[in-house]
């Protein structure tokens, strides 16, 4: 197996046993509380330190399958060029988002370095460490994206990325039942 696979394959487990742990502990914690009158005391906090790095590592893992919402049935209407500046537009714009997002959460995680969870003593730099690591990663496939965008090497067929709401797919499908009555 190449090691871009494992690596993916190791975030996705790493996200679905923190995703298991989450909810032992949240549900854990409810059962305890209105059980037996008492509870996980670190449940919340380290709760709430999960759930931060599994957005951040969803939402690269998303990006990666380049399924983010997006507006794809405009940008298939545009001509090869309208679709292709479209593409290197939205992998610039994300690129700087990501440059932002990555800066701030080094700069958060650096004062945030000292200050420590009270109940667990886990440094709340933590936190700010999957901002770091997901930014690091968006921006790893922009800068993928943008190089095989400006080489020529982006097949017409990967120019538009993104997934239409379901709402839309669902609109779509009734217009085109439809068409065909």
């Amino acid at each position: 197996m190449p090691m871009r696979a494992m690596l993916l394959r190791l975030t996705e487990n790493l996200l679905i046993a923190g995703f298991v742990v989450m909810i032992a502990m949240v549900f854990g914690n409810v059962v305890l509380r209105y059980g037996f009158n008492s509870g996980i005391i670190m449940s919340e906090e380290v709760s709430r330190m999960i759930f931060v790095w599994l957005t951040f590592g969803g939402a690269f893992l998303v990006a990666k399958d380049g399924q983010h919402l997006g507006m794809t049935t405009v940008v298939n209407m545009l001509g090869r060029n309208g679709r292709w500046w479209c593409r290197l537009a939205v992998e610039g714009l994300s690129l700087l988002c990501m440059t932002l997002l990555i800066l701030g959460c080094w700069q958060q995680a650096v004062i945030n370095l000292d200050n420590h969870a009270p109940v667990t003593g886990v440094p709340i730099a933590v936190v700010y460490f999957a901002g770091l690591a997901g930014g690091i990663g968006i921006a790893a496939l922009n800068l993928i994206a943008l190089a095989r965008l400006l080489s020529g090497r982006m097949p017409d067929d990967e120019l538009v990325i993104g997934a239409e709401s379901e709402e839309l797919s669902a609109f779509e499908a009734q217009q085109a039942e439809e068409k065909r009555r």
